[in-house]
């Protein structure tokens, strides 16, 4: 096909098709060093189409040049500026296997990847094989084959470095070498708070990191875990309780799509130096040595841009290993000296504090539904669920949301603390279960709002408290309290979860088409027909309720009918809702796999994410240890109480005895003394065995007592 070109287009080809590539292997490792970071900040969909692209054209196109490159070396017989502009060429190769290494911004798109370690391994053995056999063909009289030698050194270890990482990153090596020893530790190592709140909320931030990196890998941890992480996280206010959070959340992003493993750790940071020395070397060795009259002046600039690229992609790797939270903490933990605390502030002040997008998604049925208005042949290419994103907003986790969540989680957490309930696994079930019947019983509400609340699928729940809620906000509309502002958004976003991220709520079964429409209806008649309901008691409706998707709008008017009838100051009924809309999302978070908010956090985190780990932290989960017995390294609480007070029991019982046989002793001393020397008053023996009789006289046997404390921090 080829072949049937114009001779120039032919020879522009030629000339251009390795440059070309290469240059292009270079775009898009220049593309994921800058964007890869972004896509935990920037919950858009243009970041993470444009990382994805990236991600899966770099390596490809890598390769794609390394074979050219290959193939090359034997077209240069009896040209002598072929030969050298092949020569110049080869010397490329040692620069694709450093774009083959990857930046240390992003090893992995999805966890995914990092499962695919073994392929990766494999193509680090035939891609170094490829670009030995480059460098060999290339080999001549020159200085060019011996510059190129670090540069090789430098690509293997960059590569070698993705696929370790990718290995250490896989659940069976994640697995392996998670320990609750490491929580347990660095607990104690932070018993005293710090002054400044910013320092505290990192180390308390690696802190729980080890715990939750623990579960999630599906490892269950122990009462004693629990009573640790609740004892020190209810001390820490709302605000703070979401930055360390946010900050263990980028902790683990970093373990997982990064290669934060081995660049945090000694053998990484000298890998680090030997491949900027190597660079560097390089560099000031091609700008001394080599003759540049003696190759094509597009060949040596692309080369000075590859090896500028290559001192750049080192800077870059070393600032981000300063500036970062890993830095900080290192350098909070040397707080005694005086130079890490002046590197501290001024790594703090230069260091962005926006960690993850801090931002809740919002999808409203009802106007999604009246605007959704795309061809129905969009629907035939399977565009109509992407076609959804488009009508998600964006708004800002405000600190009045944020304050209502840690308090109701805080409550939930201390209801379970009380008695010990701690440790009654029927207790915790039916705690995390509650999907709004734990506030609806409360209020007195339960028997007449079941059908819609816990003899009802997750799902269908979802939908009629949201459409309840838009009809209610409506009606309401003049009422702008926290309340209500605070239902809508947790509404919205719950009905978000369930049309654009169903995994999330562990309901991957759930039928998009059961959705709704309003197509062809005005927003006003529909808020407004609520009157025209029926009773949630009425015969038909009951029938028609769990079995007809078109029963779902008819149990939103239902529900919000009720709702407006049932309690009629606006107030209380936002307070209501707020709590419904909360029991729910605690449910959601509880309920959802690891795995998939492991894949939330490329895409910017969930607020589903920050509930599931607040819920960890304060210590209700049910994803611990209930048979202690069965694990010979495991502490169970109310064992360690029982024994701790025996122990006490018998210590006291002890001394006790033995104060009782002293005392004893010494009356039969000062009888004898008495007959033998009755002229002889007592005060006047020995001034030592005077002043222990009387502290004897006067000492009194501890007073027993069962009732013992147990201080946690």
């Amino acid at each position: 096909m080829l072949k049937n070109l114009p001779e120039e287009v032919l020879n522009l080809w030629n000339n251009w098709e390795i440059r070309g590539m290469v240059l292009l292997s270079l775009l898009l490792q220049t593309i994921l060093i800058i964007c890869g970071p972004l896509r935990k900040t920037i919950a858009r969909v243009w970041i993470r189409i444009l990382v994805w692209s990236a991600y899966l054209s770099a390596d490809m196109v890598a390769t794609v040049a390394l074979g050219n490159l290959a193939r090359s070396q034997g077209d240069s017989s009896g040209d002598r500026s072929k030969k050298a502009n092949n020569s110049i060429q080869a010397f490329w190769a040692p620069f694709l296997l450093l774009h083959l290494g990857g930046p240390d911004t992003i090893t992995a798109y999805s966890i995914e990847d990092n499962e695919l370690w073994l392929r990766h391994l494999l193509g680090l053995v035939v891609q170094v094989g490829v670009a030995f056999y480059v460098f060999s063909r290339s080999w001549g009289s020159g200085i060019l084959p011996f510059i190129a030698i670090p540069m090789f050194i430098g690509g293997i270890i960059k590569y070698s470095e993705r696929t370790w990482v990718l290995w250490s990153s896989c659940s069976n090596s994640l697995r392996k070498n998670s320990y609750l020893r490491d929580f347990k530790s660095y607990y104690y190592r932070t018993r005293n708070p710090e002054p400044d709140r910013q320092k505290e909320y990192l180390r308390q931030a690696y802190t729980f990191f080890h715990i939750s990196m623990f579960t999630m890998q599906d490892l269950a941890s122990g009462y004693l875990d629990l009573m640790l992480s609740y004892t020190r996280f209810s001390k820490i206010p709302a605000e703070g309780a979401f930055k360390v959070v946010e900050v263990e959340l980028g902790l683990i992003y970093d373990m997982l799509y990064t290669k934060a493993p081995l660049i945090y750790s000694c053998s990484g940071i000298i890998l680090r130096c030997i491949s900027f020395v190597l660079s560097i070397t390089v560099f000031i060795i091609f700008q001394v040595k080599i003759e540049k009259h003696a190759y094509s002046s597009i060949d040596i600039a692309i080369t000075y841009l590859l090896l500028a690229a290559s001192v750049f992609l080192e800077i870059y790797a070393f600032l981000c290993l300063v500036f970062s939270d890993r830095t900080l903490i290192w350098l909070v933990d040397k707080r005694r000296n005086a130079w890490a605390t002046t590197i501290y502030y001024w790594v703090r002040k230069l260091t962005t504090s926006k960690r993850l997008s801090r931002c809740i998604s919002q999808y409203d049925l009802i106007s999604s539904s009246i605007e959704n208005k795309h061809l129905k042949c969009l629907e035939l290419v399977g565009i109509d669920e992407m076609m959804r994103q488009m009508h998600v907003n964006r708004e800002d986790l405000n600190g009045g949301l944020q304050q209502f969540i840690f308090e109701h989680l805080l409550k939930k957490a201390e209801k379970m603390k009380e008695n010990f309930n701690l440790f009654d696994k029927k207790w915790r079930s039916k705690i995390i279960g509650q999907r709004g019947d734990g506030v609806l019983e409360r209020e007195g509400l339960l028997r007449n709002l079941k059908w819609c609340t816990t003899e009802v699928e997750f799902s269908r729940s979802i939908l009629v408290w949201h459409l309840a809620t838009e009809i209610c906000y409506y009606i309401d509309n003049e009422d702008a309290s926290n309340y209500v502002s605070r239902s809508k958004c947790l509404s919205e976003y719950m009905m978000y979860l369930l049309v654009i991220r169903p995994n999330m709520l562990s309901i991957g079964f759930f039928d998009e088409t059961s959705l709704p429409t309003f197509s062809g209806e005005r927003y006003e008649d529909i808020i407004q027909s609520y009157k025209g309901a029926p009773g949630y008691d009425d015969a038909r409706f009951q029938r028609k309720w769990k079995t007809d998707k078109d029963s779902l709008v008819n149990g939103g008017r239902v529900l919000a009918k009720q709702l407006l009838g049932s309690i009629s100051e606006s107030k209380k009924r936002w307070e209501m809702i707020e709590e419904v809309w909360m029991e729910m999302l605690s449910y959601a978070a509880a309920h959802c796999p690891w795995k998939e908010h492991a894949h939330a956090l490329r895409r910017g985190g969930e607020l589903l994410t920050h509930v599931c780990f607040l819920m960890l932290h304060l210590g209700f989960s049910q994803q611990y240890q209930y048979q202690p017995d069965e694990d010979p390294h495991f502490v169970s609480i109310p064992k360690t109480f029982l024994k701790y007070n025996a122990d006490k029991d018998r210590e006291l019982e002890h001394k006790t005895r033995d104060l009782e046989q002293k005392e004893l002793e010494h009356e039969q001393f000062r009888s004898c003394f008495t007959a033998s020397t009755s002229h002889q008053r007592i005060d006047s023996l020995p001034r030592s065995l005077a002043a222990q009789t009387d502290n004897e006289e006067n000492s009194q046997p501890p007073t027993k007592n069962n009732e013992i404390s147990l201080c946690m921090d």
